[in-house]
């Protein structure tokens, strides 16, 4: 069979239509080799940083701070009553779970008391000392911390602050508010407020979780605060002492 000359060159061009369509179905092995050293630098740089945090966290320092209030019901008078029996001041910061009492030490005593009438109600107590406290949490450390405590008492407030005096390595700054006053309807009014600063151990990447778990953690402080004072009034409400009247 003869072949015009057009049917000639289609049968030459054919070998090469064929060879470029493989070439479009199968790109050449360089292209592929260079995507893959691609995907891999890419991957090489998004990970070391990743594992270099991870293997080597930095310090970042953590401010927390949290407020809360509630009421008693129950007369002030009885509460406050069983404060001052109870010496309640010095366990406020362990009934926040993480840390225990060691040693209260009284510097000085001061106010406005009139010893010779038991119906003065213009009396004012002020205390100043040292409390110790044993810090119990496992992020922190377990070290006994010294807090310097001012108490205020008049017939209407017991009023509370503990600072921490000497920090740790991690705990840097503790500051915690406990006042406890008579509302217009006799009851108790509670406001409770803490601060702690904290040297965290993080990686770059995980400072907003670090910051997450701190304020979690002066939240739930707080949270339990509240419950172990509302116990320690329930436990003693029936045991009152006399004096003073109001």
């Amino acid at each position: 069979m003869v072949l015009d000359p057009s049917q000639q060159d289609e049968l030459q061009d054919a070998p090469q239509t064929h060879q470029q369509d493989i070439s479009k179905n199968n790109p050449p092995l360089f292209t592929v080799k260079r995507g893959v050293i691609a995907v891999g630098m890419l991957f090489v740089f998004v990970s070391v940083p990743i594992i270099y945090g991870l293997l080597f966290p930095g310090q970042k320092l953590v401010k927390a701070q949290a407020e809360r209030e509630f009421i008693i019901d129950e007369n002030f008078t009885d509460v406050r009553k069983i404060l001052v029996r109870k010496d309640v001041a010095k366990d406020i910061i362990a009934l926040g779970g993480d840390s225990e009492f060691v040693e209260q030490q009284w510097s000085a005593v001061g106010g406005d008391v009139n010893p010779t009438s038991i119906f003065d109600l213009g009396w004012r107590l002020e205390l100043h000392g040292i409390l110790k406290v044993r810090i119990l949490d496992d992020y922190i450390g377990k070290h006994v911390v010294p807090m310097d405590q001012k108490v205020e008492i008049t017939v209407d407030l017991v009023d509370s602050r503990s600072v921490l005096e000497q920090g740790t390595d991690r705990l840097l700054a503790y500051d915690m508010v406990t006042r406890f006053s008579r509302t217009a309807d006799n009851k108790t009014r509670v406001q409770l407020k803490l601060m702690q600063e904290i040297n965290a151990e993080a990686p770059w990447f995980a400072g907003a979780i670090a910051q997450n778990i701190v304020n979690e953690s002066v939240q739930r402080s707080l949270a339990n605060q509240e419950r172990g004072i509302r116990q320690v009034i329930e436990d003693n409400k029936h045991d009152l002492p006399i004096f003073p009247l109001r």
